[in-house]
C-alpha cells in the first residue's frame, strides 16, 4: 500500500491538471495503473493506510532519532532537566542558539507538525468525498483519527511558538498569505478537534494496544483546557480518563520480569518494583495487563508494527560505561553491555537537581529514585582489570576524570527506565560473552536502542493533569489528592495541599514522568521554561533571555510568506 506521502505528491501534481470542456462527470478520467487523487482515497484500506502513515511519522519523528537538532534530544535539551547535551560543547548560550534563523527552529518541530497537519487534513477532507466507499460509521473514526492528530501537532506547535497559522483544509496550491491566530485561537481550535476525537473513536477497551482511543482524546482535551483556563472543563476531561472502569495505576509488580531473582553483579538489572516493572519490554500494552496505558507507541524490535531499531533513548540517556576507562588500567567493562545500559551514547546528562535536590524533597523511601531505577554506582566487570569486582563509587576505584566527557558522556547514573536492561535482541550480542551480556560496538546494529514499546499517554500524567486544573480552581486539597495518589504509588509520602503551587507540580512530573514528557514542550506551555532554567540548570538558564519562554517564528517562514505578514514573537530579530 502507498504511504500517505506519496499519495499527497501525487495529488498536488493531479491538482495543475484540468480539461474545461470536460464537465461531465461521466468524462472524467479515473487511472487504473498509477496512484492519482481519483483512487487513493476510496476503500476503507486507502484510508487506514493514509491514518497508518501518519502514526508512523508521528513516531519516527518524535521518538525514533537520537540527533541533537530533532525530536527527541531537542525537546529535552536547555531545560531545568537537561545539564549538558553532548553535541552542544561545554555550555551553549541558548540566548544565540535559539533564534529565528537556526534551522532546527523549523526543521525539528515547526515543519514536521505542519506536515502531518497537511496529512491529516487530506484524510478529513477526503473522507467526505462521495465516491469513498466508507460507511458514515467508517467516515466518522476516520475524521477522529486525523482530527486527533490534527490537534495534537497545532497543540505542540501553540505550547512551543504561541499563535500560529491554522490549517483546516488541504492545501491543493502555493499559498504565501498565512496569518497568525492567537495562541488562545489555536487551543480552542485543538479542543474543537480533540472533542470530537474524544466522542468518536473506539473506547480504550475496544480500540488495539497501540491505536488512539477516546481516552487518549480526553487526556490531552484536559491539558488544552488548562491552557485555556477552563479549569473545571479540564477536571471533567481528566476525570473521564481517570474515573473510566478500565483504568488504574499499575501497585502491585507485574509482566514477564516481575520474579527475576536479584543478580548481585548487577541488582538494578535484576530486581526491581512496580515502577521498575512499568518501563521492562512486553509491558505496556493493555493487553499485557496495564491498566495504566492510555496511548503506547509500538517499538519492540522484528514485532509487527514495531518499529525497526527502536526507540533513540538509550543511546540518548544511557552513559558510555563502555568507554569508561581506570587511570593506567582498562575500561570498567569490555563491551558494550545489556545489563549496563546496553551501547548508551551518554548524549544527554541529566542536572545535579534532578538527581539530588529533587529526591531530597521527596522522602527517602520514594521508589522512583530506588538504586535498581536510578543506577548511581556500578561494579567493574572486567576480569583483565585489577579492580574486576568493585564497585566504581564504593570501592573508590580510580576512574578517569580528567576531561569534560568523563562525567557528562561516559560516568553519570542510568536510569533504567529508558534501557533494555538485560533484553537486548540476541541478534546484537556479543559472540565474546567472557563478560555475560557483552554486546556488539557497532552503532548501526538494529537491536543497540532501547527496544520496548513507548508510552505517550500514562494515567499517572492524568492525575498530575487534574491537579494542575484543581490549582487553576484555587483547590489544593483537591490538587494534593490526586499527587498523592501518585506518590503512594511509590511509597513517597503524602504532599500537604500548603505546599502545592505549579512548581511542586513540575517537579512531581519531573519525577513521575522523566524522559516521557517532553520537558521543554510543558515549561514552553506554561511560561516557566526561562525561570526554571535558570533556578535549576544555571550553566544553561543563565544564558536565557527573558523573552525566551517561546521559541521564534522561523525566519524562513516569514521571509517565504510574501503575501501577508507572519510576524515574529516579542523579543527576536529576524
Amino acid at each position: 500500500m502507498k504511504t500517505s506521502k506519496h499519495i499527497i505528491k501525487t495529488a498536488l501534481f493531479a491538482a495543475t491538471l484540468s480539461f474545461a470542456s470536460c464537465s461531465d462527470r461521466l468524462l472524467d478520467e479515473v487511472p487504473l495503473d498509477f496512484y492519482s487523487p481519483e483512487n487513493s482515497f476510496v476503500t476503507p484500506a486507502h484510508f487506514e493506510a493514509a491514518l497508518y502513515s501518519i502514526y508512523d511519522d508521528f513516531r519516527g519523528t518524535f521518538y525514533r532519532g537520537s540527533n541533537q537538532g530533532a525530536p527527541p534530544r531537542i525537546l529535552f535539551q536547555g531545560t531545568d532537566m537537561v545539564f549538558s547535551d553532548g553535541g552542544l560543547g561545554e555550555f551553549p548560550d541558548f540566548s544565540k542558539r535559539i533564534v529565528p534563523t537556526a534551522g532546527f527552529v523549523f526543521s525539528a518541530v515547526w515543519e514536521p507538525c505542519y506536515r502531518m497537519i497537511y496529512d491529516a487534513n487530506v484524510i478529513i477532507g477526503r473522507a467526505d468525498d462521495p465516491d469513498t466507499e466508507l460507511t458514515e460509521d467508517q467516515k466518522t473514526k476516520v475524521k477522529a483519527e486525523a482530527r486527533f492528530f490534527r490537534a495534537l501537532m497545532h497543540k505542540t506547535l501553540a505550547d512551543l511558538y504561541g499563535g500560529v497559522p491554522i490549517v483546516l483544509e488541504e492545501t491543493l496550491s502555493p499559498k504565501r498569505d498565512y496569518v497568525r491566530a492567537s495562541r488562545e485561537e489555536v487551543y480552542e481550535q485543538c479542543a474543537e478537534d480533540f472533542s470530537f476525537a474524544a466522542a468518536h473513536l473506539p473506547d480504550i477497551d475496544q480500540a488495539g494496544d497501540f491505536r488512539l482511543n477516546k481516552l487518549a482524546a480526553y487526556h490531552l482535551l484536559a491539558e488544552t483546557y488548562i491552557s485555556l483556563k477552563r479549569w473545571q472543563e479540564a477536571v471533567d476531561a481528566a476525570s473521564e480518563v481517570i474515573d473510566h472502569p478500565a483504568t488504574a495505576l499499575m501497585t502491585e509488580r507485574f509482566g514477564r520480569r516481575m520474579n527475576d531473582p536479584v543478580n548481585p553483579d548487577f541488582p538494578w538489572a535484576s530486581g526491581g518494583d512496580v515502577y521498575w516493572d512499568l518501563f521492562r519490554k512486553g509491558n505496556q500494552a493493555r493487553s499485557a495487563g496495564n491498566t495504566e496505558a492510555i496511548w503506547v507507541l509500538p517499538f519492540e524490535y522484528n514485532v509487527d508494527g514495531g518499529a525497526a531499531g527502536g526507540s533513540g533513548y538509550e543511546l540518548i540517556f544511557a552513559p558510555r560505561l563502555w568507554s569508561l576507562s581506570i587511570r593506567q588500567d582498562v575500561n570498567v567493562i569490555p563491551h558494550p553491555n545489556t545489563y549496563y545500559g546496553g551501547r548508551g551514547g551518554g548524549q544527554i546528562r541529566l542536572t545535579h537537581y534532578f538527581y539530588n535536590g529533587l529526591w531530597a524533597r521527596s522522602g527517602e523511601d520514594d521508589i522512583r529514585n530506588a538504586s535498581h531505577n536510578i543506577v548511581r554506582d556500578f561494579k567493574v566487570n572486567n576480569p583483565v582489570s585489577a579492580h574486576h569486582g568493585k564497585w566504581i563509587l564504593a570501592d573508590n576505584v580510580p576512574i578517569r576524570l580528567n576531561r569534560y566527557a568523563d562525567t557528562t558522556r561516559d560516568f553519570f547514573p542510568l536510569m533504567a527506565k529508558i534501557a533494555s536492561l538485560g533484553d537486548h535482541p540476541k541478534d546484537v550480542w556479543n559472540v565474546d560473552q567472557t563478560v555475560t551480556g557483552s554486546l556488539l560496538s557497532s552503532s548501526a546494529a538494529g537491536g543497540l536502542v532501547t527496544n520496548r514499546d513507548h508510552y505517550r499517554i500514562r494515567l499517572a500524567e492524568t492525575y498530575l493533569l487534574r491537579a494542575e486544573a484543581y490549582l487553576g480552581m484555587g483547590d489544593q486539597g483537591s490538587a494534593a489528592n490526586d499527587i498523592n495518589v501518585v506518590r503512594r504509588r511509590s511509597n513517597a509520602p503524602d504532599v500537604d495541599p500548603s505546599e502545592v503551587d505549579i512548581d511542586y507540580i513540575l517537579d512531581e512530573r519531573l519525577r513521575e514522568l522523566y524522559t516521557e514528557e517532553f520537558r521543554l514542550l510543558t515549561l514552553t506551555r506554561l511560561g516557566k521554561l526561562v525561570e526554571r532554567t535558570r533556578k535549576y540548570n544555571p550553566e544553561v538558564g543563565n544564558t536565557y533571555e527573558d523573552h525566551q519562554n517561546l521559541w521564534p517564528i522561523p525566519y524562513s517562514e516569514i521571509e517565504k510568506n510574501t503575501e501577508a505578514e507572519l510576524t515574529q514573537n516579542p523579543g527576536y530579530s529576524n
